[in-house]
């Protein structure tokens, strides 16, 4: 895809297209924190039994410490997801970065071993998202970890066309690059307002109670601001919520999305703002966007059923 290699456009950066480069699956992210239960495992239950079980009840450290050493390609991807989950949730900040290069490390291993693995390719284009919302704009454009991160979608959806993540990632990509970038990421990357909403809608018609995709979806609309964006928010998260967790994972998920609910409820804008920073790091000194680009492209019917 010739809009994903800055280098063959002779592009030289300005500050809008500094944040564009900036790619942050992590706020995104999308969310990370509900890969548990997505890829069937094609190790040994044996091999990989005791990892799942720590991971389970929240021992993610621990998870990624046992599944490293199985080393075949679904034991190094089970790692890197569990080193992301404890770099998101868990670990202290001073911690993050380190442990986000080794869930790297671990999903460039795994693809290494198995270029086929569902599983290593999603880990990595969320590691390099966590990783280069950390390092800040400048070393995030010229490491590429928007365009890496948008092969290893692409690959994702090559080998799963059903793959909810992979669609909630790519719904991600395009909303953030648009909304940080407007024309400029519209033209280097080839993102647009209408390829992530349809994403989004694609990934909760596959999982609609899937509270990670939706809790992503969500942050994502409200950043992009007005009315509508926040009704449609509030919509995916009351349907996701209504399922409840089977693990540790999930109870911390859904306190994030009940937390952001609330918020919405409210209509606490002091609030849901220290969550956009927290989550999306770039709203700190900045006034809550009240007009979304285009707000009709977004409607309630976009909940639940692809267009």
């Amino acid at each position: 895809m010739a809009a994903l290699g800055l280098a063959a456009h002779n592009f030289v950066p300005d500050h809008k297209a500094m944040w564009i480069a900036r790619f942050r699956l992590a706020s995104i992210c999308l969310v990370v924190f509900a890969l548990a239960s997505i890829f069937p495992a094609r190790a040994s239950a044996q091999d990989l039994g005791p990892a799942r079980l720590a991971f389970a009840r929240g021992a993610f450290a621990e998870a990624a410490a046992l599944a490293r050493p199985v080393a075949t390609a679904e034991g190094l991807a089970f790692a890197a997801r569990a080193a992301i989950v404890e770099g998101d949730f868990i670990a202290p900040p001073p911690e993050r970065r380190a442990i986000l290069l080794r869930a790297e490390a671990d999903a460039r291993a795994a693809i290494a071993l198995d270029p086929q693995n569902l599983e290593g390719h999603l880990c990595l284009a969320l590691a390099l998202g966590f990783i280069g919302r950390m390092d800040g704009s400048l070393a995030a454009h010229f490491a590429g970890y928007a365009a890496e991160a948008r092969a290893h979608i692409d690959r994702a959806l090559a080998l799963d066309p059903n793959s909810a993540w992979a669609h909630a990632l790519l719904g991600g990509w395009n909303l953030e690059i648009v909304r940080d970038g407007g024309m400029i990421g519209e033209t280097i990357y080839g993102a647009s307002l209408d390829q992530g909403l349809a994403a989004y809608a694609r990934a909760l018609s596959l999982e609609p109670d899937n509270v990670a995709i939706a809790y992503q979806y969500a942050l994502q609309l409200i950043a992009l601001g007005g009315p509508l964006h926040r009704i449609e928010a509030k919509r995916a998260l009351a349907t996701a919520l209504n399922a409840e967790p089977q693990d540790e994972l999930g109870r911390l998920a859904r306190r994030r999305a009940q937390r952001l609910k609330l918020v919405l409820d409210t209509r606490d804008d002091a609030a849901l703002r220290a969550i956009l920073h927290e989550q999306l790091g770039q709203f700190e000194n900045v006034t809550l966007p009240q007009n979304a680009p285009r707000p009709g492209n977004v409607h309630p019917g976009a909940i639940g059923s692809p267009r």
